[in-house]
């Protein structure tokens, strides 16, 4: 039985920069039983003192930009942009993408909750015109999601893609005349790649390691898998 609490991003990010999600087995070790709160006792040592950013997310493309932790999930946005080594930013999610972005210095940091909606809207464009590009190569890591083959979508999905980027085309697979699968993590990475971002990924899917993952598509769950983002102190 697989017990991983966490899955790291390792040194795909830039200098002092972490990325981890949170797993199904970290949730039941600490006897958390509710984890869509938005207000969990984080037991990890690097966390201690370091208060945690929420987003009420909407599948959207707002991008918001944080100094300083607030009590409250911020409202209807799908990315955090900072700059500060003061706060963790963090994504809920039980599929949808979570994108993990950071300069090479590690001096600026975004995380973008990406379904199918905020992708194809153009969230990640968004996000990086927040970064100073001055020099500084940005270095992208995804988190664990639902992969191709347990993602069926129809022809509304397809064509929001195509008509926007006909190069889309390469994220889907076609199944009939009306369904296809649909790739997110190779959605995000044509984006992000063509933005020179340097992209590395885990390989986890979140609809197939029920031992490991929340997943909505599986079983309608309300609990939800936690990304977290941080820079350490320098």
């Amino acid at each position: 039985m697989s017990n991983i609490e966490k899955i790291s991003s390792k040194d795909a990010l830039g200098n002092k920069i972490s990325c981890v999600t949170l797993t199904k087995p970290f949730f039941k070790k600490n006897g958390i039983a509710d984890n869509n709160s938005k207000d969990l006792p984080f037991l990890l040592s690097e966390f201690k003192g370091l208060p945690v950013q929420y987003m009420n997310q909407v599948h959207g493309t707002s991008v918001k930009v944080i100094n300083d932790s607030v009590h409250e999930p911020i409202e209807n946005t799908d990315a955090l942009f900072t700059s500060s080594n003061k706060v963790s930013l963090a994504i809920m999610s039980a599929d949808c993408l979570p994108i993990a972005i950071a300069n090479s210095e590690g001096t600026e940091m975004a995380l973008i909750h990406a379904g199918w909606r905020g992708l194809s809207s153009g969230i990640i464009d968004k996000t990086l015109t927040m970064f100073d590009l001055d020099n500084k190569e940005l270095k992208a890591w995804l988190a664990p999601c639902i992969s191709q083959i347990e993602y069926e979508v129809g022809n509304d999905v397809y064509e929001a893609f195509i008509n926007s980027d006909e190069a889309s085309i390469k994220s889907f697979k076609k199944l009939n005349s009306k369904k296809w699968l649909f790739d997110l993590k190779a959605q995000a990475t044509r984006i992000l790649e063509k933005f020179g971002v340097s992209v590395s990924q885990s390989n986890y899917c979140t609809y197939n390691d029920e031992e490991l993952f929340y997943s909505y598509r599986r079983n309608k769950t309300d609990k939800r898998l936690l990304t977290l983002l941080w820079r350490k102190d320098v």
